[in-house]
Order: structure tokens, then sequence, then C-alpha cells
């Protein structure tokens, strides 16, 4: 008899047919793997008693002067703060939602909410999602919405004596353009507004170090220009010394000139627009982003992402509600994810990627997040849930995560063969390899065929003690695992081995 090792390589691959797969992972939900290990994801926890009012669509962190956290969290509806572990709804006094301002039409709210046959006053539709901006001018907290138009500042110490007693609201800045897609504060502490005055190609700064001189003279650095490309700005994001904004058609690099002209601009690439800026994650060492038909990183130079899970992300995504979508940074374990709305009837994201870069492994699952924040200000990474829901990530196991429902962690591979030819191969003994606090940890089971598209087979499932193994008894041409994690601990996957023998077809 001999020992056939059936453990896949790391990264679940959905490209093509199942058997193209043969011996790989193919579906995966509440798993990652880590340094070439299948094993689960962290589990996540309430930020915030009650839900905010409307869906996340923007999130951003950072401190005062005194070291206090300042945690901002925008909604298609509202602004809010936690400052001193305190909840802030600093809406601006006029503020336009997002929600107002997409399609407002016959259907486009909940049913016996308004009266029939009114317009509607708010929109559940989440395709047509305006870009929310956050930034910090020294202490105070700079934001936008693209539906507004208006750059707002709040001030954590609105009497500047010390005292910290904070804005009870956001306040536009004194002279600001409007129509603004966009803002953040540039290296050089610029004010950078995009697509400003009706104009959506157009870049305005207020003068350096200034929020409220915004008309270039000669006595100050405020200015303007225009991006070189024909697309329209979606909004930007620092990279190193330069700003990448992102348009409909690629994206293009402002940099620093001096004076007179402060900012130049180039074309850094083309024809890999983001699908919307909150897929935007940035690294360090380079920023990725979710396209249309494919994921793309700029470190200088685009490219795309090669993906083993694009069939996943692509031929499922709802195509409408893709500006829905949205991603993030998962430094603890050099990760990048993406959510994505998936099925004829999501209008929010339901399922997401991992991609661990360093690795270049995916892992894919379900999971409701509209925004993602990576750990660095907060201890944790930060998430929200469509319905208003703030999360604290990668805390605690996945047994006392809110909302998880029957959710397990598992991993589901493609056809293993076992046997070759006209022959069959029995199964007599499994021999699992796994780490766990307490045994058995995981749940193996199996099922099999004769033919690739022949009658699937359930063998059952097993687990195992402290003797290591297990004994079984079916026969296959073809297997396929399934390894289901135990929620109240953590588990890693090694080499499982299957005793087997060649046998007839009888």
């Amino acid at each position: 008899m001999a020992l056939l090792p059936i453990t896949p390589p790391p990264g679940v691959k959905t490209n093509g047919t199942e058997y193209s797969n043969k011996n790989s992972w193919v579906e995966s939900d509440l798993c990652r793997f880590e340094n070439g290990f299948l094993t689960n994801i962290g589990g996540w926890q309430s930020a915030k008693q009650t839900k905010l009012v409307g869906t996340p669509i923007g999130m951003y962190a950072y401190y005062t002067n005194a070291d206090d956290r300042v945690l901002a969290i925008g909604t298609r509806e509202k602004v809010y703060v936690n400052f001193r572990d305190n909840w802030y709804d600093i809406t601006p006094t006029g503020f336009v939602g997002d929600a107002q301002t997409s399609p407002l039409g016959y259907g486009a709210y909940n049913y016996n909410v308004e009266d029939y046959g009114d317009a509607r006053s708010q929109s559940g539709l989440a395709f047509d999602t305006k870009p929310f901006s956050f930034d910090n001018f020294g202490e105070n907290l700079i934001f936008c919405c693209g539906s507004d138009g208006k750059i707002y500042k709040w001030r954590p110490d609105s009497l500047s004596d010390g005292s910290y007693t904070p804005d009870s609201q956001g306040i536009q800045l004194a002279n600001s353009p409007i129509g603004v897609m966009g803002i953040l504060v540039t290296n050089e502490r610029h004010i950078f507004a995009f697509g400003v005055q009706g104009n959506p190609r157009k870049i305005a700064w207020s003068s350096r170090e200034t929020d409220n001189v915004w008309t270039a003279s000669a006595t100050n650095t405020a200015g303007d220009l225009i991006v070189s490309s024909g697309g329209s700005i979606q909004g930007g994001v620092k990279f190193g010394a330069d700003v990448i904004v992102f348009t409909d058609v690629g994206i293009q690099k402002v940099y620093y000139a001096g004076s007179p002209f402060i900012y130049g601009i180039q074309e850094a690439g083309s024809n890999c627009r983001t699908t919307n800026m909150k897929t935007v994650a940035t690294t360090g060492n380079f920023i990725s982003w979710m396209g249309d038909n494919s994921f793309y990183l700029y470190d200088g130079r685009v490219q795309k992402i090669k993906s083993d899970v694009h069939d996943f992300v692509f031929e499922n995504i709802r195509y409408d509600y893709r500006q829905a979508s949205c991603g993030g940074h998962n430094q603890l374990f050099t990760e990048i994810w993406w959510f994505f709305p998936s099925g004829e009837s999501a209008q929010t994201p339901n399922k997401y990627v991992i991609w661990n870069y360093i690795d270049n492994v995916w892992a894919t699952g379900s999971l409701d997040r509209s925004v993602w924040m990576d750990q660095g200000v907060m201890n944790y990474p930060m998430a929200c849930a469509s319905d208003g829901s703030v999360y604290e990530h990668e805390k605690g196991t996945l047994q006392a995560s809110a909302d998880i429902g029957s959710a397990v962690p598992f991993a589901r591979t493609g056809p293993i063969e076992i046997a070759q030819g006209d022959r069959l191969a029995q199964a007599n003994q499994i021999i699992p390899d796994s780490d766990a606090v307490t045994l058995p940890g995981v749940t193996l089971s199996f099922k099999g065929k004769k033919t690739p598209l022949g009658t699937e087979e359930d063998f059952g499932s097993f687990t195992f003690d402290s003797d290591g193994y297990q004994d079984c008894r079916f026969s296959a041409r073809q297997i396929s695992l399934k390894v289901t994690g135990d929620r109240v601990q953590d588990f890693q996957v090694g080499n499982i081995r299957l005793e087997v023998k060649a046998r007839g077809k009888r």
C-alpha cells in the first residue's frame, strides 16, 4: 500500500472547468492561505452598538495633536466621527447625501415607505454611488462627497484652546470650490480638489498651509490644472511623492514642480480604469484596484494582476451595481481584500476575494462589506457592512463574530486523481495533518467519481483524534476533498495523505 499526498498547493483557482483545476482548491469561505498553509481568517466584533444611518462608503482615521484618535465614516446619508470613544453625527446642514442623488423614480426606494406615485425623496439603489473622501489638514478633518460637491472641515478643538471641544457639524471651507468629486492633502500641504466647478477634468488646490485661499496670485501657491487625458476624474491617492489621479480611462501622475507652476501632470497608464475609488488599495510599495474585467497594480508602471479567481469575480459580479464594490489592504497578512455584489438581485457587496500579494495566491468567500480601512491608527482593520454596522476585523474567533450566522470556514478541492487508466483506487485510511489547540480542529469530507462527468458519490465526513489517523473505505478514480474548520479556534492544514491500493472495477 502507498501513502498518497492529497493536499493541493496553496491558493484557490476558479478559472475554467473544475477538471482543468484538478489538484487545486476551487472554493473557500472564511479561509486564507498564510505561509503556504490553509487556515481560517480572524473574527470580527462590533465597534458600535447601534448601526449608522445609510450604507457606509468612506472611512478614515488619524491622530490629533493630543494623540487622540479620530475615526470618520461617511455613509450615503450621513457623516459620523468617533472621537475620545464618543460617536458624533457631524452631517453638515444642507448636506446632499449620495442616497438622495441616486435615481429617484418609481421603485427607487423600499416598498410602502413613501406615498404611491410620488417622486422618491431618497434611493435604495447603489449602482451610481459617488465617492466619499477624507483627509486631515493638521488635526482638522477635511471631507467631501461627490454627491454634495462641497468641501468641509470638522475641528476636534473648535475653541483652539486645548479643551478639545469638537465642532457639532462639518463647516464648509471658506472660498473653496464646489462641484467637487474628491479631495486629499498633498505632502506639500495643499488641499487638492478633484473635478471642480462643473469641469470633471479640472484639479484645483489651495495655497500652501491654508484651507481658505483658492484663488491663484503672485503671492500664493494656489492653482489648478487639467488632466491630460479625455477622461473625467474619479479621485486620487497619494503614492510616494506623487498624487495618482484616477480617471474613467486610466491614471495620471501629478508631481510637485515648484514655482511658478507648482504642480505638473503626466499620463501614467491608460485602459486601466478602476470600478470606483473604494476599490483602490495602497500598500506603501504599490497601489492596486479592481477594474471592469481585471485587477491592476501601479508601482511606477501599470500592470495587470494575474488572477486565479477572475471567473469567480467577473463572471458573477452584477455589472450594473459594480460601483458598490470596495477593497482595502490588510497589512497583518500582506493581503488585499475586494468585495463585490454577486448574483442577479445583489445591490451591495456579498462576495469577496483575498489576494496574498507576497505568495501570489487567492481565496474566495461570502461577506457583506461596503468599505474597508487598514490597521494603523486603529488597532485592527476596520470595515462596515451595507446595513451600517461597524466592525473591527482580525479580532477574536469566528464563533464570536457578529452576524456570522451559520457560516463556517471551509475549502474545497477540484478533482484529485488517485487512480490511472482503467483501474480504480481504494482508500483504506486517512492520515490527517493539521494543527489546532483542541483536536480534531477540522473535518474532512470526501466525494468521488469514476469519470469527470460521471455520477458523484458521497463518501461521508471524517474526524480524527490524537492517534493521528482515521480508517475509511471507498473507491474511485478521482476524489474531491472538503476541509471544514472549527469556528471556536484557529486551525492550520498541512499535508493530508490517503493510504490507497489499486483495485479492479468490481
